[in-house]
């Protein structure tokens, strides 16, 4: 016999939507230190993959 999975309910389209938009903020910030001493390439590579992840909904930062 089986059961019933109790898991995690889906995410609702709001916090989707937050989520991105936060996603998106990240990247916009480290794309505009492009240039200064602030700048680290690898944080601006992470901040697009989350943006990027975010998008699709499988993002669980």
């Amino acid at each position: 016999m089986t059961t019933t999975h109790q898991g995690e309910a889906r995410e609702s389209a709001a916090a989707a939507t937050r989520r991105v938009a936060e996603a998106g903020r990240r990247a916009t910030e480290e794309a505009r230190k492009q240039g200064t001493p602030d700048y680290d390439p690898r944080q601006h590579r992470k901040a697009l993959e989350r943006e990027r992840r975010a998008a699709q909904g499988t993002d669980r930062d």
